[in-house]
Order: C-alpha cells, then sequence, then structure tokens
C-alpha cells in the first residue's frame, strides 16, 4: 500500500556566504535578516531513515515547488533536477538510489538567480522571487504495480434543478504498464457514503463511467465527490466536482447560467515574516478576506498550491490560474513557448481535479497587438484545449484600450474571454475615462470582457486609500452599465511584496496597491469593497 514521509527538517547552506542554519520546509531565504537580499545558489540538505518493508515498492521525492531551479542528490548520486518553472509541483522517481534500514542522505541545490531560460523571464514580473524550496517536501512509496496516477474528467448531458447527468471519463496508468482488473467507486465527500460503484474487468488507460442526477458544483453549492479507483495491490481516490464553464455570445456560463464575476485579486507571499513560504492557515485568512467582499472569482499571476486550490474548491472560489509570463519578452521566441508547454502540462496534471479552477491564463501584459504575441496565444489556447477540454483558456492584456489601435487586434480577442487591464487616467494616459471604457468594450463585442485588474498604485499614483476607495466606487459603476462586461478583478486584495516594487528595502520591497496591507490589516477601501459587491 502507499506510504508517505514528510521531509520538513533541513539543514541550509549558502556557502558563497558562509551561512547555514536549521530551517523547517517551506522555506525561503529571502525573509531571513542575514541572506534576505541574496540571489544565486543555495543549499537544503537532510537524512532519513526508510525501513527494509519499504524494500519492493517504488520510490519518489515529491516537491510542491522549488524556486526556481532544483538539482536533487540522493546519496551523492544526482536524482534528477526541475528548471524553468519555479511554482509547480514536481517529482522524481528515486527507486534505484535509496539504501534500506539505512539513513539516506537528501541534497537540493536550489538557484534564483534571474535567468532568462524560465517564466517568468528574467526579472519581468511583479512579485517577490523568493528562492528555496517554497513549498512541501516528501517521499512517496507504492507498489511497482500499482496506480500510476488517476484522472477524471465529467462529460455532462444533461443539467436541470442543480442536478447533472452524464460520464465520468477516467485516465489512469500503472507503474508496470498493465492493465488491470478494478472497482471504481463514487462517494459524497460531504458523508463519505457510497454513490455509485463499478466493477472492471480490464482498467485501460481510458475508461467510461455512466452517471445520472449527481450533484453540481457552483459558487453556491460547491458539491464535492471522491473518486476511488481499487486494484488488487492498490487504492488510490482524487476528489473533484461535476461543473460546466462555457461561453454564450457575451455571456459565461456556470452549469447553464448566467453568472457575472465579481473579483478581486491576493497576492500571496507577501507576509514579510514568511514570504512564498507562508503557512496555509494565513493563506486561507486572505481567502476568507475575498469571499467576505463578496468575491466569487480570483485570478493568479503564478501556480499556486494544491490546498489553496482545495479550499476554493470546498469554498466555491472560481479561479483563473496563469503561467507567469509577464511582460518580457514582448515578442515571445520559440523558448517561451517551450516553457509555457512544459509549465501548461505540469499544471493541468497537477491541478485539472480542481472544479474551482475554471480559466488557464497563457500570459498577461505582452505587446498584445504585436502578431507574434497574438501566434503565442492562439498556440497556447489550442494547446491547454488539447490537454484539457474542461477549461476556458485566455490571455490579459494591458493594450487593449490604446488609443491608436482603435480598429486594430489585440491577443485578448483570440481566448475565449476578452481581459483588460483597465488602467484609465492611470498607468494609461486618457483625458475622458468613461467614452475611452465604452470605446475600448466595443472592441470585444459579441464575447464576454472581464476586467482583470483595476485600482490605484501608490506611491506611483498619490491619493492613498481615499482616493483607491473613489476608483473603486466610480468603476464599478460604469461597469455595470456596459453590458459586455461580465466581471472585474479589484487589484488587489493587499499591499504585496514584489522585487519590482518602489517602497521598502529588502524583504519589505513592496508595492501599496491594496486594500489590506501586507499582514491582512483592512483599510477603508476593502470594506467599501466589501460593501459594494454584496
Amino acid at each position: 500500500m502507499r506510504y508517505k514521509i514528510s521531509l520538513s527538517k533541513w539543514n541550509f547552506s549558502i556557502e558563497k556566504l558562509g551561512y547555514h542554519a536549521p530551517v523547517s520546509v517551506p522555506h525561503t531565504w529571502n525573509v531571513d535578516n542575514p541572506v534576505m537580499n541574496y540571489r544565486g545558489s543555495a543549499l537544503y540538505e537532510t537524512s532519513v531513515f526508510i525501513k527494509k518493508e519499504l524494500q519492493s515498492q517504488k520510490a519518489f521525492i515529491s516537491f510542491g515547488a522549488v524556486y526556481h531551479t532544483a538539482k536533487i542528490y540522493v546519496n551523492d548520486i544526482f536524482a534528477g533536477e526541475h528548471c524553468r518553472s519555479g511554482f509547480t509541483p514536481f517529482q522524481i522517481d528515486i527507486t534505484q538510489l535509496i539504501i534500506y534500514d539505512a539513513d539516506n542522505h537528501i541534497r537540493v541545490a536550489v538557484n534564483n538567480e534571474p535567468s532568462s531560460e524560465m517564466l517568468p523571464h528574467q526579472k519581468d514580473f511583479d512579485w517577490a522571487d523568493d528562492g528555496g524550496i517554497i513549498r512541501r517536501a516528501e517521499l512517496l512509496f507504492f507498489e511497482p504495480d500499482g496506480i500510476s496516477f488517476l484522472h477524471a474528467e465529467e462529460r455532462l448531458r444533461i443539467i436541470e434543478n442543480d442536478r447533472c447527468s452524464g460520464s465520468l471519463i477516467l485516465k489512469t496508468g500503472f507503474e508496470d504498464g498493465k492493465a488491470k482488473e478494478g472497482i471504481v467507486r463514487i462517494l459524497d465527500y460531504s458523508d463519505g457514503s457510497l454513490v455509485l460503484e463499478k466493477h472492471f474487468d480490464c482498467i485501460e488507460k481510458e475508461i467510461s463511467l455512466d452517471f445520472e442526477a449527481l450533484k453540481l458544483w457552483s459558487c453556491y453549492s460547491p458539491n464535492l465527490y471522491r473518486i476511488a479507483l481499487e486494484t488488487e495491490h492498490d487504492y488510490l481516490e482524487i476528489r473533484t466536482g461535476l461543473r460546466q464553464i462555457e461561453v454564450s455570445g457575451e455571456h459565461i456560463l456556470l452549469n447553464g447560467k448566467d453568472i457575472y464575476l465579481k473579483g478581486c485579486e491576493w497576492m500571496p507571499g507577501s507576509h514579510p515574516d514568511f514570504g512564498m513560504a507562508e503557512p496555509l492557515e494565513h493563506s486561507i485568512s486572505r481567502l476568507k478576506q475575498l469571499k467576505l467582499a463578496g468575491c466569487c472569482f480570483t485570478r493568479f499571476h503564478w501556480q499556486q498550491d494544491d490546498t489553496i486550490f482545495d479550499w476554493c474548491d470546498e469554498n466555491g472560489l472560481l479561479v483563473q490560474e496563469e503561467i507567469p509570463y509577464w511582460g518580457s519578452p514582448r515578442q515571445p521566441s520559440s523558448s517561451q513557448l517551450a516553457i509555457a508547454r512544459q509549465q501548461a502540462d505540469e499544471m493541468v496534471y497537477f491541478h485539472s481535479q480542481h472544479p474551482s479552477i475554471v480559466f488557464w491564463g497563457v500570459g498577461n501584459e505582452l505587446e498584445g497587438e504585436d502578431p507574434a504575441v497574438i501566434a503565442y496565444v492562439e498556440e497556447m489556447v489550442s494547446y491547454f484545449k488539447s490537454i484539457d477540454s474542461r477549461r476556458l483558456v485566455n490571455y490579459v492584456s494591458n493594450s487593449l484600450g490604446k488609443m491608436r489601435f482603435a480598429h486594430g487586434d489585440d491577443a485578448t480577442l483570440h481566448g475565449d474571454i476578452a481581459m483588460w487591464n483597465e488602467y484609465l487616467g492611470l498607468w494609461e494616459a486618457s483625458d475622458n475615462v468613461e467614452s475611452h471604457l465604452i470605446r475600448t468594450c466595443k472592441k470585444a463585442e459579441g464575447m464576454p470582457l472581464v476586467i482583470s485588474e483595476f485600482g490605484l498604485c501608490e506611491p506611483r499614483f498619490c491619493g492613498g486609500d481615499e482616493r483607491r476607495a473613489q476608483i473603486l466606487e466610480q468603476r464599478l459603476k460604469l461597469y455595470y452599465e456596459i453590458a459586455n462586461i461580465r466581471g472585474h478583478v479589484w487589484f488587489s486584495l493587499n499591499d504585496y511584496r514584489t522585487q519590482f516594487g518602489e517602497e521598502g528595502e529588502g524583504k519589505m520591497r513592496m508595492r501599496i496597491h491594496g486594500s489590506t496591507d501586507l499582514y491582512g490589516n483592512e483599510k477603508p477601501s476593502y470594506r467599501l469593497l466589501c460593501r459594494l459587491q454584496q
């Protein structure tokens, strides 16, 4: 059967600085006073006793995320590496490297120097670049003929009265590559009761399971199911929800019903004590602030941990998770496309079971009117859809409102939903915000338009939280009057730590963009957001 060993205690060192310290993972050194300004190579080391009883099993070392490049060694032998993506999960087979009934030495070499061979690219991004094993680390063991993965996709045929009928497509694999006899069960997540059970003489790579009158997942009724596959030697269970997200003309439909995406974006990794290694309880406090503010939607500029999406699944918060391709290079090369495809593969493989994730994002604030960017967006929209048919795919533009492109094209018009970061009169000059807004929205006529960011960034723009509140109230009145605006995202919930910031130094380097401070303390504009979105 399956067995897990958590790897939480490590010895950390930066040899270049002569720095050594015991740490607990998740960890980033960029909030530790002696080394917070260091970007470069660092080392994590630990030892773990592995009992002889596990000798017959396959063994993997698994990480929630390491920012941004990781080379793993087991008993001084190179096991593998993960690069070009600092926020996605990964695991490496270490079966042949383990010594049983003994302590095993594990070493992880980490580097967070700016790099042109990853996304985000170089220093072209507006959040923290905290290095380290920033999410969980563990050893996983299971039988050699065990289940290597289990994914489920719903194909809904009938939706009525908050129930649905259709088929569940199970995609699975086995470590030895052979099909197995097995039992599939669907259980209600709320009480564990058995909903459906079916025996299969042969579990192939893809099997179909018909169901009737199961509960839908939605923002207002986030019903979840456990999907379990049992074979002679293994048992694997996943959790999912049944829902359908689609576009009809200028409307977004969730389970066939029109939905307006009231949203706000939280920038994780901003508490100065924790950085990108912030504990789950802190993250949940911020997510609760989103829900209390009437939000049914948020977006993440970079990939998050499963535990964040678990909470969103359980509480009905819709999500756009994005490849962190922000700002540059503004003309994507074959390298950026290859990296984006790698990250898309990892996002779908590790996160596709979360019903809360309804949109994938392929980039943010590139040169959206450039033919090369349009070609990149078209390619990545198509690629995401080829590996995941359950979600919509979008690009976030800051160029849609540019006056000189009134009759031109923009990459966001090549996604399923147009998304526009609207900073008229701020980052984008405008003599008349209302007429400029109306004119820009007409460019997306025939499709839904979501205002993917709006707000006030200090100290670049003055006026403080009082002006922030004025912008919030004024803009929402305008947005609600324009037919094809089908959602908005207030940016942002919090002031946030960023290597791009104009305020503060070290771990306190930030942008004052939020309706709460770095610690989650609420400003008057947050209370206004709560009132306006109820």
